[in-house]
């Protein structure tokens, strides 16, 4: 029987379009989710006014002082200075009146431009950060200093944050059983997640890379498919390399990604893939990008590390005490704070998000194996706890810092792992499934728009100012604020649209697939028509 992939490729056959349309083709799925979450990151870009991200004037200085080859110089533990022109000095400026003050709008700092292209000295947090994300999103320093290069930066880390989830998105256009995952990712691509893509800052690739690797690992060790190993792989490859190379605890992250994908799926699958040899370069490349992230963090000294107690007051009890009242906080940061944190998305858009991610956690549970079960509770504990053990041993000397956002490439993986299980077991009817899943994607519709209109507003009006009525000192964006709401409309249409085409198509069987657990019958179990073993290649398009 011929593959998808050898169909495709075959001498005499059709490569229209409209047949690339109607079979769902991975390619395709690839290109259009790049270019549709390009274009829903660029609105958000375009809508925020520059370093209102946390923590970007610093991530700004650190990219433009790598391509110019300054020398850093440190000021003290943690804070360097570099030699960079003054346009990019001049984004610690730029949100100082209106940064963690969500009642002023932007238009509340007026520029002093003077010489942009002037060399002055500026200072980052981050010039022991691993240069990898740097050297992408710094690209295009290398023009004329302005203030459209720094917009051009945010662009560039908005397209890199899309190729990563478009990279995932690709692994699931190669499956059959597709109906879940596909809205799953969906919610894992939370309003947070889109709002730091659109920023310059490593945390934005951290997230889609995290959630990249957690579609492209599972789904490659699931369906094996000898047409698909050695791209699979390449491709889980390339996702280490950016998820492991944008922050400090990176690292951390692929290995509690690694760990729960292997306890999911068992042994066996793991095995037969490290014993092909179609997988090598891909693991290789993972492996030696894996090994000069931890090399740089050791040896530029990546995590600071304090020698005094500028905290005493937290003592052990206290700080477990803070971090245990803040976790709820730091789930709400996941689904969508903006700006420096001063901006929380509108109050429906948390009960949405958290009433969809529940149905599916509950879903899968339900349907899960004891291991499977045991392997997505672990994970949901270290979603909630580890900024506890993170934290509260170094309490007393450095405070209590985490946010969020440092966790994305973790919690990401929770509906995605809800969305593959599902799919796995196949607990809920087809029909009932279809239009649950359409709900899901209505809901992910409705908060990426609330959040992009109450983000919007923020700026333009400031949180106190009236809904419908005109307003003084408005601030205004590089393009009209019509403009950038019907873009981002057009866009998360978009973005809807894509992910209903690719989780319907017609699946020829919506039970769910046998399994073969380590140790069963080395006999395959007989094949129901348009069912196929674990074991059995996929036949999904993969070009």
């Amino acid at each position: 029987m011929r593959t998808a992939a050898e169909d495709e490729r075959a001498p005499g056959r059709s490569h229209r379009p409209g047949r690339a349309l109607r079979s769902r083709s991975p390619r395709l799925v690839f290109w259009l989710s790049w270019l549709v979450l390009t274009g829903l990151g660029s609105v958000w870009a375009l809508a925020n006014p520059m370093a209102a991200a946390p923590d970007e004037p610093a991530h700004i200085v650190r990219a433009a002082s790598l391509y110019r080859g300054a020398d850093l110089v440190e000021l003290r533990p943690g804070l360097l200075v570099a030699e960079v022109p003054r346009i990019y000095a001049l984004t610690h400026e730029m949100a100082g009146c209106y940064a963690f003050h969500s009642t002023e709008p932007a238009s509340c700092w007026v520029p002093e431009w003077g010489d942009v292209t002037e060399v002055v000295q500026a200072t980052t947090s981050a010039g022991n950060y691993n240069p990898l994300y740097y050297a992408i999103v710094g690209a295009p320093t290398l023009l004329e200093p302005r203030n459209g290069t720094l917009y051009l930066m945010r662009l560039v880390s908005a397209a890199l944050g899309a190729f990563c989830i478009a990279l995932g998105l690709r692994s699931v256009a190669e499956v059959s059983r597709r109906r879940w995952i596909v809205p799953a990712v969906a919610l894992a691509t939370t309003p947070m997640v889109v709002f730091m893509n659109s920023t310059v800052n490593p945390n934005a690739v951290e997230a889609a890379a995290g959630l990249g690797l957690w579609t492209t690992l599972l789904l490659a060790l699931r369906h094996p498919d000898r047409t698909l190993t050695r791209r699979r792989w390449w491709r889980a490859g390339v996702l280490v390399v950016l998820l492991v190379n944008a922050k400090a605890f990176s690292p951390l992250y692929l290995a509690i990604i690694v760990l729960t994908a292997v306890l999911v799926v068992g042994w066996a699958p793991v095995r037969a893939a490290l014993v092909d040899r179609r997988t090598w370069p891909g693991l290789a490349l993972g492996v030696l990008g894996s090994a000069a992230a931890v090399a740089w963090t050791l040896t530029a000294e990546g995590v600071t590390t304090a020698r005094t107690q500028a905290f005493p007051e937290l003592t052990t009890e206290r700080a477990l005490n803070n971090v245990l009242r803040l976790t709820s906080s730091y789930v709400e940061q996941q689904f969508g704070r903006f700006g420096w944190h001063d901006t929380p998305a509108p109050g429906s858009v948390y009960l949405l998000l958290a009433a969809a991610l529940g149905v599916v956690v509950v879903l899968s549970l339900g349907a899960a194996r004891l291991r499977e079960g045991a392997a997505f509770v672990a994970l949901l504990l270290v979603v909630l706890l580890l900024p506890l053990v993170l934290q509260v041993p170094n309490a007393s000397y450095v405070g209590l810092p985490w946010q969020g956002r440092y966790l994305m490439a973790v919690s990401v993986g929770v509906p995605v792992l809800a969305g593959f299980l599902l799919d796995r077991r196949a607990p809920v009817a087809a029909g009932v499934a279809r239009r649950v899943s359409w709900v899901l994607l209505g809901v992910v519709a409705v908060t990426q728009l609330l959040s992009f209109w109450e983000n919007l507003r923020r700026y333009v009006a400031g949180t106190s100012a009236p809904w419908f009525e005109p307003v003084e000192n408005r601030w205004d964006p590089p393009l009209p604020e019509s403009v950038l709401l019907g873009a981002a409309l057009l866009a998360v249409l978009a973005w809807v649209v894509l992910l209903g085409w690719l989780a319907h198509e017609p699946d020829p069987d919506p039970r769910a697939e046998p399994e073969l657990e380590p140790g069963g019958p080395s006999v395959p179990p007989r094949v129901s028509s348009g069912t196929l073993p674990d074991s059995a290649p996929q036949v999904r398009g993969a070009d």
